[in-house]
Formats: C-alpha cells, structure tokens, sequence
C-alpha cells in the first residue's frame, strides 16, 4: 500500500508536469521598456498599449487558441540595464520581443537580440543607427530620424519661413543623431543655425544655453529631447522672454509636455507617430484605451501607447501565420505590410534595414491637445 507521503510526492509531480504542459502552451512575449529611471513616464505608456494590445488577443482566443503571456523587463532608462535587460529576456526564452524606448537603450540592447537571435520590434527609438544593412532581427515600426529631422528642417524654412534657427538638444544618441540631420538639411536649404546648445538627459537647470539662445534672437527654435528635461526647457525659456517658437521629433508629441509645461508649450510643432482625427478606427481606438486606463497611475497617452499596441498587433500577426520560429518569425515580419490607423493613409512596410516605411505626422499645441498642424499633412 503506497503512503500517504508517497501518494503525496505523486500527486505533486502530476501537478508539476501539468503546470509546466500548460505553461508550454502558452506564448511568451517579451517587453522591454525603462519602468523606471528618466524614461519611466514612457515606459508606462508602453506597458499600457502592450496590456492593451494583449487583452484583446487574448480574449479573441488567443494565438492559434494559445494564451499571450507577457515577460516585463524593465531596462531602468539606462543603456547598461538594458543590455541585461534583454538578456534577462533572451534567457527566459520568450517567443519575440517588442518594445525598446530611447535611442541609447536600444543600440546597446540589440546587440544582445541580434547575438541571440531573437525577433525584435522596436516601438520607441529613432537613432537611424538602429537600422543598418547588418540588421537580421531588429525591426523598427516608426520613422527614424532621417526622415523626421529632416521634415522639421523642411518646414521651419520652406512652410514657416524662419530665419534665424537655433538647436538645443539632449546629448544622448537620440539627440545628437538628430541635431546632426536636422544641422545638415538646414544648411542644404540655406541656412545655417544661430546657435547649437546641448544639455545631458538628467539636467534641470538650463540658463547658461538659454541665454546663449536669447542673444541670438532665434524665432525658431529646434528642441531635440524628451522628458523630463523639454518642458523645462520650455518653461523656463519662456520666463527669460525667449519667444521663439519650439519644434522637435516625436519626442515632444507626447501630452505630458502640455501639462507640464501648458503655457510654454503652446504652438510647438513635433512630428508624431499617431494621431486620432486621422481615421474613425483611430478614433475608436482612442476611446477605448483612454476609457480602459483613466483610473491609472500614469495617465493615459494615445500618442506613447499606440506605437507599442501596433508592435504587438504585429507581432501576434506573425505568430499567428508561422508560429513560434525565430528563423519564420523573422522572415514573417520582413515581409509585413499593411496600414496602421492613425497615420495618413499608405501601406506601410520594411525596407532592406528592417526600417518600416511609414508617414511623418506634423502636429501643433492648441490649448491642452494636439492639432494637425495645418498645411503640413
């Protein structure tokens, strides 16, 4: 007769085969994102649009009836963290990857992806150096800035006419890889900047370069940032009696910068990667996830979140048609293509650098939201 102690350790070794048969059937997607550190307010956005994007699935039935299961790492803002960040992921064995916020992270944290040979969507990095001709695994579903600092420079003379430009921007890659594209389109059209002033990610006191931006008398100026230093910026050029008006990549598109700065802050331009007047279904779209986190922590940000809901809308795709090979994954999403809502219409796909092909948006504060900017989409 078997003990109850042998009965026991049965029953725990039938459960424990259970739980790991479920736990195979399941789908693992890994997000990489900075939930802390000074990217954390765009690391929430990401965690609301993958939560979002994943509910939705998951409640459709799943992936070929097999649950999405979600990994977070959480890369702390900071490139260092991020490369163990992605380790961390690509030793957990999840399925794919999407996720990636600022230039920095990504182009430490996908080397680890692009060794491991792990599928990569990245939603939030512009540095062009993220998608090169050696690029295998990392896909990047928003423009970089070859296209986006560039359009600014187009606009700022051609549509605005402005003449005397200066450029402040963040010295991480995502700021100078701007700053030099945006310099090198100015100077193609003509015109070469007043003044070119930097500041490192973590500043809070910008009088020396705003002064310098005075005493030049810019009537535009071209801020190449992110939170939390941009609305900083803003505020307090504004309260030295600096009028120029600001423009900057999708950095400053995002609605944290009108709260916080909502007076200095009216009439900046930015390029966005979404926009919900666009479209009926972006409109809806916007609806529904502002009504699903209005009780959140972070406030809810179409603009931050849509890129991220896009990303794992895609990858579920290419799960769905050829499962959980790497090798077909990868081969699934080069040859993606569609249209995403929110964007002027185009079917957008991957060029030969896994860049996506997609529109620019150019947007305007009014008040306390994004308009269009007229005359420029």
């Amino acid at each position: 007769m078997l003990s109850v102690r042998s009965l026991s350790a049965m029953l725990f070794s039938s459960l424990l085969v259970f739980s790991q048969a479920t736990r195979a059937q399941d789908i693992k997607i890994g997000m990489i994102a900075g939930l802390s550190g000074g990217g954390a307010s765009y690391g929430a956005s990401i965690r609301q649009g993958f939560e979002m994007a994943m509910k939705e699935i998951n409640d459709a039935g799943g992936i070929n009836g097999r649950k999405l299961v979600i990994d977070v790492a959480d890369d702390a803002s900071d490139p260092a963290q991020s490369v163990l960040a992605m380790q961390r992921l690509v030793n957990d064995q999840v399925d794919i990857v999407v996720g990636g916020w600022g230039s920095s992270q990504v182009l430490a944290n996908m080397e680890v992806a692009e060794r491991a040979g792990m599928p990569y969507i990245v939603v939030g990095a512009s540095n062009p150096r993220i998608t090169t001709s050696r690029n295998k695994w990392t896909f990047r579903i928003l423009t970089n800035d070859n296209g986006q600092a560039t359009r600014l420079a187009d606009l700022a003379v051609s549509l605005l006419h402005m003449k005397r430009i200066a450029v402040i921007h963040d010295s991480n890659d995502y700021g100078v890889g701007a700053r030099d594209i945006f310099d090198a389109r100015l100077k193609e059209l003509g015109v070469t900047p007043v003044d070119i002033e930097s500041y490192q990610t973590n500043d809070k006191d910008f009088t020396a370069q705003l002064t310098h931006i005075a005493s030049a008398n810019a009537d535009g100026i071209a801020l190449l940032g992110t939170l939390p230093a941009a609305p900083a910026i803003m505020n307090q050029a504004r309260d030295l009696g600096i009028e120029g008006r600001f423009m900057g990549a999708a950095g400053l598109s995002n609605e944290a910068i009108i709260s916080l700065a909502p007076e200095a802050s009216q009439h900046t331009i930015a390029t966005a990667y979404f926009f919900d007047t666009l479209d009926p279904q972006a409109k809806a779209w916007t609806e529904k996830y502002m009504a699903m986190f209005k009780n959140a922590a972070q406030a809810p940000r179409p603009s931050q979140a849509a890129p991220t809901y896009r990303g794992v809308k895609m990858a579920a795709d290419c799960l769905t048609a050829v499962g959980t090979d790497k090798d077909k994954l990868r081969e699934c999403l080069k040859g993606w293509h569609g249209t995403f809502f929110g964007l002027p219409k185009a079917e957008e796909h991957f060029d030969d650098t896994n860049q996506l092909v997609v529109p620019v948006v150019l947007v305007t504060v009014e008040g306390k939201s994004f308009a269009l900017l007229p005359g420029a989409n």
